[in-house]
C-alpha cells in the first residue's frame, strides 16, 4: 500500500527545495533514474533536465514563494495547485526580462514510484504569463499599432 504521507512529502519537496529554495542536488536524492516531467509542448527527462529547467526558471523569475494552494493524495498519486507572485527578471522562453510582476498559477500531478517521483505533469496558465509580461497582447486590449 503507497505512504501517501511519503509522496505528498516528496511532492512538496520538488516545488519547495528545488525551484523555490535552488537545491538542485535534491533532484538526484528524490526522483527516479528514468523520470519525466510532461509540460505542454516538451518533456524534460531525468534529474539533469529538472535541474537545468529549474535553474532557467529561477532565472527569469528568481523570487517569490511558491505557495500550495491545494494538495490531494492518493495511491501512488499526488495533486499540487501552487501559485507564486513574481517579477520578470531574467529571460524567459526568449523573451527578455520585462520587470513585470508576473501571478505564476499551476497544477502539477506526481507519480511515484519505489520512494521516488517517476513522472510529473504540469498544467500552467503560461498564456497568462506570456500576456503579463507583454509577449502576447491581451484580447480585447489596444495594441501599439492601435488595433484591437
Amino acid at each position: 500500500m503507497p505512504d501517501t504521507a511519503a509522496n505528498e512529502a516528496l511532492a512538496h519537496r520538488w516545488h519547495m527545495e528545488i525551484f523555490h529554495e535552488g537545491k538542485l542536488e535534491v533532484a538526484d536524492e528524490i526522483l527516479a533514474p528514468d523520470f519525466v516531467f510532461h509540460m505542454p509542448g516538451q518533456d524534460v527527462e531525468g534529474a539533469e533536465g529538472a535541474k537545468q529547467l529549474a535553474t532557467e526558471l529561477r532565472r527569469a523569475f528568481p523570487e517569490g514563494p511558491i505557495v500550495h494552494e491545494d494538495t490531494v493524495a492518493a495511491g501512488d498519486k499526488v495533486a499540487i495547485r501552487w501559485t507564486a507572485h513574481v517579477r520578470h527578471q531574467g529571460e524567459f522562453l526568449g523573451i527578455a526580462a520585462t520587470g513585470a510582476e508576473v501571478d505564476l498559477r499551476g497544477i502539477d500531478i506526481f507519480h511515484l514510484r519505489d520512494g521516488k517521483i517517476a513522472e510529473a505533469w504540469i498544467e500552467w496558465d503560461l498564456l497568462g504569463i506570456l500576456q503579463r509580461i507583454g509577449a502576447v497582447p491581451v484580447l480585447g486590449q489596444q495594441t501599439a499599432q492601435g488595433e484591437s
